[in-house]
């Protein structure tokens, strides 16, 4: 399971699960937790429609994921996820019998990690199933 949040950074774990997928011949499921259900600024919709929205657009994202993956011949099943980001991740794991979590981290230590509190960190402590963390590279920009 690679889980995404639709950023650069999340996405920086997919080449290594590739490599594992290719090597073990494994699926790969691609998973995104949809947290809220706030539309995107300057977007009216109706506030019984919401939760199906944001469902599309992340499943969209997840989808455009497989089929990157796909084109390489590796199988990929998607899943988007509701509630709060660890507790929906580790529930999957379980209910999908993952094998491997592979997922970026920031890597962070000491007061930002108190602040900011670590997914990494809780997946990690409560994953039925190994855990591979990337940290990746720092970019210039």
């Amino acid at each position: 399971m690679v889980p995404l949040d639709g950023s650069s950074f999340a996405e920086e774990a997919l080449p290594y699960a590739r490599g594992l997928a290719e090597y073990a011949r494994a699926t790969i499921l691609l998973a995104r937790v949809d947290e809220g259900h706030e539309p995107p600024p300057g977007v009216f919709v109706p506030a019984t429609a919401i939760p199906e929205v944001f469902q599309l657009s992340a499943g969209e994202y997840l989808e455009q994921q497989a089929a990157r993956l796909t084109m390489g011949g590796l199988a990929v099943q998607t899943i988007v996820l509701e509630g709060r980001v660890p507790d929906a991740l580790l529930r999957c794991a379980r209910d999908e019998s993952v094998d491997l979590i592979v997922m970026s981290t920031h890597g962070r230590t000491g007061l930002s990690r108190l602040l900011m509190g670590s997914v990494a960190e809780q997946i990690v402590h409560g994953a039925p199933c190994p855990v591979l963390l990337i940290r990746p590279q720092a970019r210039s920009t």
